[in-house]
């Protein structure tokens, strides 16, 4: 891996930008420039961290598949290897050695429960008979006897007049007269039940008649499997330390510096700055949890540079892919703020001369 620029080479590098035909700038003299490292340094850890839970499990019906399930004795101490990639989710269901067992249902018989709208009849009691919806079982149930079989004189009466377009009255089931009683009910004041047919039962709309159901809390199996289940899941947690540097494009093109590290115990790259170190070691230490975890260090050298002679620039250097040393120039904050200062002053003495045309 190739070694950063010396303070040297980089200061050579902002002569070269510099310096004009005829006139070559020597920032190397001691005095001519101000050099102080800013180098940029980031860095992504993915952890793997590792949970573990435990609890009492009951499901309806028989659950083949979990002999199938890998057993513990303690789920604190059964060993399950990190993911080769902490970036990976993963979850693994265990079965508690013993735990398994398959209970009855106390609320059903074989799957089934008495229906509870007819309570396991089948139906339920229905009226007979009902009311006739044509003459409601009034008077109308038979003019000569009023649908009480019991005619008011013992002659017929002359028949009433029909209305035109009504039905043709009927002879009486009751007091045998002909064309005075209702054509529905037949002087009855009451029809079969069209519901029950007249057998005094309706059916259940519930169960259909079957008397019995389908208990779904137990899945109409009668049964329930009952075990205590260790879950252990593996999930990754992302963090990144970058902290702020100038804004500069070009610094994508720039000759970083990689490394990975893969163990809390692995050794940090010599070419971190003492800075950087101190800023990674609490960002690095191990969390509750973690079982695994990839770190990527990523590091520049950046140079700034303040010239004696030219107090209103600053110049940045970094070495580039390629290996040559790029150098970007910037005004300085002094500049900044001084052109600032000549803005505020032009806008402030045209809003005065404004105010003064304006009286």
């Amino acid at each position: 891996m190739a070694t950063a620029p010396s303070d040297e080479e980089m200061l050579q590098a902002v002569e070269r930008r510099v310096s004009r035909p005829g006139v070559t700038t020597r920032l190397t003299v001691p005095g001519a420039a101000a050099l102080t490292w800013q180098s940029v340094f980031e860095c992504r850890i993915v952890r793997s961290v590792e949970r573990r839970t435990e609890r009492r499990r009951r499901v309806k019906g028989r659950q083949s598949g979990l002999a199938n399930r890998p057993t513990y004795t303690h789920l604190g101490t059964y060993p399950v290897a990190p993911p080769a990639d902490p970036g990976a989710q993963r979850r693994l269901e265990l079965v508690q050695e013993g735990s398994l067992a398959e209970e009855p249902c106390e609320d059903c018989v074989d799957g089934k429960r008495d229906c509870e709208a007819c309570e396991g009849r089948g139906g339920r009691p229905c009226p007979r008979h009902i009311e006739c919806d044509a003459c409601h079982g009034g008077p109308d149930a038979c003019w000569e006897c009023d649908g009480t079989g019991h005619p008011r004189t013992k002659r017929s009466r002359a028949p009433r007049p029909r209305p035109e377009g009504a039905e043709a009255r009927a002879a009486c089931k009751r007091c045998r007269r002909a064309d005075v009683a209702c054509p529905k009910c037949l002087g009855e004041r009451q029809v079969t039940c069209p519901v029950c047919k007249g057998t005094g039962t309706a059916g259940c709309g519930t169960c259909k008649g079957a008397k019995r159901l389908r208990h779904e809390e137990c899945g109409g199996t009668g049964r329930f499997t009952a075990w205590t289940e260790g879950v252990v899941t593996h999930t990754p947690a992302a963090e990144e330390l970058r902290p702020a540097y100038p804004p500069f494009s070009k610094l994508r093109k720039g000759q970083w510096r990689t490394a990975v590290l893969t163990s809390a115990d692995d050794d940090l790259p010599d070419f971190l700055e003492d800075a950087h170190l101190k800023q990674a070691a609490p960002f690095l230490a191990v969390k509750e949890g973690e079982v695994g975890r990839r770190v990527t260090l990523r590091y520049l050298p950046l140079a700034r540079v303040e010239l004696r002679t030219d107090p209103d620039r600053v110049y940045y250097a970094f070495p580039e892919a390629s290996g040559e040393i790029e150098v970007i120039g910037r005004p300085s904050r002094q500049r900044v703020t001084a052109l600032a200062w000549a803005a505020f002053a032009v806008i402030t003495l045209a809003a005065l001369v404004t105010l003064t045309l304006l009286r």
